[in-house]
């Protein structure tokens, strides 16, 4: 938890609001920090490794988020007013998948836990829709990362978890509001020391690279 706090104080003080300046695109990649048994969650890793890069002319923002819907919103609301990001693409681990998921759906319900224990499912927005789809070019990013050799397909659901919950939230921002804001989600698999059919880090970094580039303008 500690150098979640310690990485997004770093980010508000080495990187200035794109206010007043020239503009320049920006994406904002978001990974989650572990939760329940994973000490290690590899969308964390991702977006630590590409912060501060360039992707052509798209400077790269990463962020780890806590695991806390009330948090992990305030955090991105609160980038994307300082930022002003074009593209958001939020990534999370899929312990079962073989593939990296590109989503292509957001639904308007998410899973509640108490005190760890699951206790129902309740809707984010009752005066949202109920799906909201992917505003990024999802077959074009599969086909791309698949012609690198990288596992990839695209996913019709993100679960009820915080990562729906993000992508949800981020989608139903873009809705009601007048900015231009491509926003996707990217599950993840284990990592190879995770499970024997996780993947290597370099391919999931490759898969974000990828989806910026086909989703700049």
């Amino acid at each position: 938890m500690k150098r979640i706090i310690i990485a997004f104080v770093l980010i508000l003080l080495f990187f200035p609001s794109m206010k007043g300046q020239e503009k320049k695109e920006v994406a904002l990649v978001t990974g989650f920090e572990p939760f329940t048994n994973y000490d290690i969650n590899p969308s964390e890793i991702v977006a630590m490794q590409l912060n501060g890069s360039y992707i052509g002319n798209v400077f790269v923002l990463g962020i780890v988020l806590p695991v806390d819907y009330e948090r992990a919103e305030e955090i991105l609301h609160n980038l994307i007013r300082k930022y002003e990001p074009s593209i958001i693409l939020c990534t999370g681990l899929e312990y079962n998948a073989r593939k990296i998921n590109i989503e292509g759906v957001a639904i308007n319900l998410k899973s509640i836990y108490v005190d760890g224990k699951w206790k129902g499912i309740e809707v984010i927005n009752r005066s949202a829709p109920f799906i909201l789809f992917s505003n990024i070019p999802v077959d074009r990013i599969v086909n791309e990362i698949k012609s690198e050799g990288i596992k990839a397909r695209q996913s019709l659901f993100a679960g009820t978890y915080l990562c729906n919950y993000v992508f949800f939230i981020m989608l139903n921002h873009v809705l009601h509001s007048n900015e231009d804001i491509k926003v996707g989600f990217i599950h993840f698999p284990p990592l190879k020391q995770q499970a024997k059919y996780g993947m290597d880090i370099e391919k999931m970094v490759r898969a974000v690279e990828i989806a910026i580039e086909c989703s700049s303008v």
